[in-house]
């Protein structure tokens, strides 16, 4: 078999060096993009964490600190005998705040199921918990 002229290897030579640098920058903006995504996804996760956070601190607020009408239809109690009763379980029964949920926390929820008979499940969804660490702080509450 002859030998390509020199311009058909030019050419064949130019066409397989396109493809190649097409497809090292294909690879390095689906990589590029990869790593955005991920970097989106972690901020869109701590973002939400945040935010339930805060969710969960305006709900312990509005059950405790808003009103004392809202804290006895909620939990059968004014705030001042709730706050006796977390200082009391905090003492004599020698309950304490995790690393994620405050005693008030505790109290509130481990209350709040007694005055409405509702499932963890349901406490849960109110408290933005999931029904596993509401049962877990119910048990070490009773």
């Amino acid at each position: 078999m002859a030998r390509l002229p020199l311009s058909a290897r030019r050419g064949r030579r130019n066409a397989i060096f396109f493809n190649l640098t097409t497809s090292i920058m294909l690879v390095y903006y689906y990589v590029w993009f990869m790593f955005a995504l991920a970097y989106r996804r972690k901020c869109w996760q701590i973002e939400r964490r945040i935010k339930i956070r805060e969710l969960r601190g305006e709900n312990l607020y509005r059950l405790i600190g808003e009103s004392d009408a809202m804290c006895i239809s909620q939990l059968r109690m004014d705030r001042r005998t709730f706050h006796i009763l977390c200082e009391m379980v905090r003492d004599v029964g020698g309950l304490k705040g995790t690393r994620n949920t405050s005693l008030e926390k505790i109290v509130a929820s481990f209350l709040y199921v007694l005055s409405h008979h509702l499932k963890n499940r349901t406490v849960g969804k109110f408290f933005y918990r999931s029904p596993e660490p509401i049962s877990r702080n119910f048990n070490a509450c009773l």
